[in-house]
């Protein structure tokens, strides 16, 4: 079996959604001064890796602390959407030749490249996005959640959020930024992305992987 790292770093000065505040880490203690290091850590819960869960959208929506463990956990499938670019939009027809893989899988894992724009300008520039059709048809097929390498759901300049309030709405978590997908292409796979647990969390970072069995192949 291979883990696979689907997540970005935590660091000073990385991309944040437009608006919200980077991370911010500072050492508290060092090995010069005090003989051991200690750093401090503040950031938003949807900085890098993260996962949204449903009170992100809504006031009585399951939280990271009351979550299911299991929610964070399953067999993945991913969707190559890697030809579609810059303001375009993932289809239904596209996702649908995917819907026997769905009908088995956990997690439906959107991959397009756009993580190769990640700490550029442009990654936040009209990224790709899915359709509401493709994210209502992923969403029917009773997956526990959607990921993505590009950084949300929903184009940037939503202004009603149609994908996140259907995901969050039907109870499941959205996975944003992910990183490496291009390794999982026809591979079977289990998906992990284990939130911190934050009492009445809205969402949290995640180091998010995959265990990739090995020597095989997925029809």
């Amino acid at each position: 079996m291979k883990i696979i790292d689907l997540s970005h770093n935590i660091e000073n000065n990385m991309p944040a959604w437009p608006g919200d505040e980077p991370p911010f880490i500072q050492k508290v203690s060092t090995h010069d001064k005090d003989k051991v290091q200690v750093s401090g850590l503040s950031m938003t819960t949807h900085s890098g890796t993260h996962i949204d869960t449903p009170r992100h959208f809504f006031q009585s929506g399951a939280t990271t602390d009351l979550m299911d463990i299991n929610n964070f956990y399953g067999k993945g499938t991913l969707i190559d959407c890697s030809r579609f670019g810059q303001q375009a939009e993932i289809p239904l027809d596209h996702v649908f030749n995917y819907r026997r893989r769905l009908e088995n899988a956990d997690f439906a894992l959107i991959y397009t490249g756009w993580d190769r724009h990640w700490a550029k300008p442009r990654y936040f520039d009209h990224f790709p996005v899915l359709s509401v059709d493709a994210v209502r048809f992923i969403t029917d097929c009773k997956i526990k959640g959607i990921g993505l390498d590009f950084p949300s759901i929903d184009d940037i300049g939503s202004k009603t959020y149609p994908n996140h309030n259907h995901v969050l709405g039907n109870g499941m978590i959205i996975i944003e930024n992910l990183t490496n997908l291009s390794e999982l292409i026809d591979e079977p796979f289990q998906f992990a992305a284990f939130p911190l647990k934050i009492r009445e969390g809205d969402g949290s970072p995640v180091r998010a992987v995959a265990f990739v069995e090995t020597n095989q192949k997925e029809n």
